[in-house]
């Protein structure tokens, strides 16, 4: 008995559906920009990108060590405990969302 076949175009709705659970997770690397820079502004820290986007477009990583400055770059933000709690509510908000159980 095989498997039964799933169009193509159907897939990608069936892979978001799907439970998911999270098994291993640095929440520093959950950063998005968005966030990244609404940190960076309230703590005063400067970033090297100049732009939401532009730190979005550097989300293309060749090595590790291109993730490994942008991942660096996020915890300079990381200041207070609201911090946190603000990037731990985005991720689990993420998370929901792909749900990821």
């Amino acid at each position: 008995m095989h498997p039964p076949v799933i169009a193509a175009d159907r897939l990608p709705a069936l892979l978001r559906a799907m439970p998911k659970a999270e098994l291993h997770m640095h929440i520093e690397g959950s950063l998005e920009p968005e966030l990244m820079f609404s940190l960076a502004a309230r703590n005063g820290v400067k970033l090297r990108f100049p732009s939401e986007q532009a730190l979005r477009d550097a989300y293309v990583f060749n090595n590790l060590q291109e993730f490994l400055d942008i991942y660096h770059e996020g915890t300079m933000v990381l200041k207070t405990e609201q911090d946190f709690y603000d990037m731990a509510c985005a991720y689990l908000a993420r998370a929901q969302a792909d749900n990821v159980l």
